[in-house]
């Protein structure tokens, strides 16, 4: 007797389900992957990518720059790694210039004692000659007629050794003290992180602050607080969520963490900073969502508003405690507005101003509307801000 057909669905369930079984397992082999160090390495610093692949740095007028506009350096590390960097004079010190040619140490040392110097920290992947980058020399120096050094990272670009938080750290005081011994004045310098590069201005500023130096300010550009928040927020190109599957196993994720290695840890310390700061994150950033730059902003407001006492249990409809929540919330609301100024910025976005008693220095959020992750910082309305707040100008 012949055989009945099975269902026509039968087959195409049996496929969907080996498919889903598949990605499950090729998912929990890459959570398994990043507990790895070398693995994780590449994925926090991504500094194999050594985009572009044939950039030539002994010749920045190759990339774009101007012919002697800035100069290929080799910064020394205290732990004995050779750093490679671009020092950029302003766009006016070298229009300036008497003589044409190769910019020699004493024109490096007259444009530092002359212009203000922007100390620049890139994302992770790539290297200093990215033309994305350049973009932001040419911009410090020909808009906000400032000097610029950017360096890569050990193990990025054409620098020795391999990355690590604390590695990045020595490799941006070495560059701060490359500044310094060159004639730079500490108030003279303004320092400036990108994406990864945000976290290493912190660590900067933070040891800077522990050495008795204040630099001119700090601008953190698409910033996040710390490696292990970012987990359950980062889309790998903006896309695809990493760690947004694993929400409904809150578990799982403390466990990732407990794996970090390179944690960069912001949001510990950046309230205790000494310095002008601007907070800049678009709302179109999908790397890294402004929420994040939003909570950093609030650590310097949190601790002047009133308490937050615990959320009412289950027996908050049996008592007050709901109303004294909700009284504590417009308390917070009105402390908040008379200590935070906002203002709209048409075409732009939104600032949001917080003077410190203590130190007299102003931190500033600049919300803007569009810039995505990599490029906010090349907004034109942004780099008026950053001229406005920290005193730069052409002229």
């Amino acid at each position: 007797m012949p055989q009945s057909p099975g269902h026509p669905n039968h087959g195409f369930l049996r496929r969907a389900h080996r498919f889903f079984m598949f990605m499950g397992i090729a998912y929990g082999s890459l959570l398994v992957l990043l507990t790895v160090p070398a693995v994780q390495r590449q994925v926090v610093f991504m500094h194999k990518l050594k985009i572009p692949w044939f950039g030539d740095y002994e010749h920045p007028e190759k990339s774009g720059l101007a012919p002697f506009k800035a100069r290929n350096v080799r910064i020394q590390t205290p732990d004995n790694e050779t750093i490679g960097a671009w020092f950029t004079v302003a766009d006016r010190f070298y229009k300036s210039r008497a003589v044409a040619g190769p910019l020699t140490d004493d024109a490096i040392t007259a444009a530092l004692q002359q212009h203000p110097t922007v100390l620049f920290f890139h994302g992770n992947a790539a290297t200093r000659v990215l033309t994305r980058r350049i973009a932001y020399y040419q911009a410090y120096s020909n808009r906000l007629g400032a000097n610029v050094l950017a360096i890569d990272y050990r193990g990025f670009g054409d620098s020795t050794g391999t990355p690590s938080e604390e590695g990045l750290e020595i490799d941006a005081r070495a560059a701060w003290d490359w500044l310094e011994a060159r004639g730079a004045r500490q108030e003279d310098i303004l320092v400036v992180g990108n994406s990864l590069g945000t976290g290493v201005s912190v660590q900067l500023v933070s040891g800077l602050k522990s050495d008795g130096k204040k630099p001119r300010g700090m601008v953190l550009l698409a910033p996040f607080t710390s490696t292990g928040t970012l987990m359950e927020t980062y889309n790998i190109f903006g896309v695809f969520p990493l760690f947004s599957p694993l929400k409904t196993f809150p578990f799982i994720i403390k466990l990732m963490r407990r794996f970090v290695l390179h944690r960069f840890d912001n949001l510990s310390k950046i309230a205790a900073l000494e310095c002008p700061i601007l907070v800049v994150h678009a709302e179109d950033d999908w790397d890294i969502p402004f929420v994040h730059s939003e909570t950093l902003f609030g650590a310097f407001v949190e601790p002047h508003l009133p308490a937050l006492s615990l959320l009412p249990g289950p027996t908050w409809a049996e008592s007050d405690e709901l109303s004294r929540l909700q009284a504590t919330l417009e308390q917070r609301t009105e402390a908040r507005g008379k200590l935070v100024v906002q203002r709209d910025i048409e075409g732009l976005g939104t600032t949001e101003t917080f003077k410190r008693n203590a130190t007299d220095d102003t931190v500033v959020f600049l919300k803007t509307k569009w810039g995505g992750h990599d490029v906010v910082g090349l907004l034109e309305g942004v780099q008026d801000v950053m001229g406005e707040m920290f005193s730069l100008s052409i002229f």
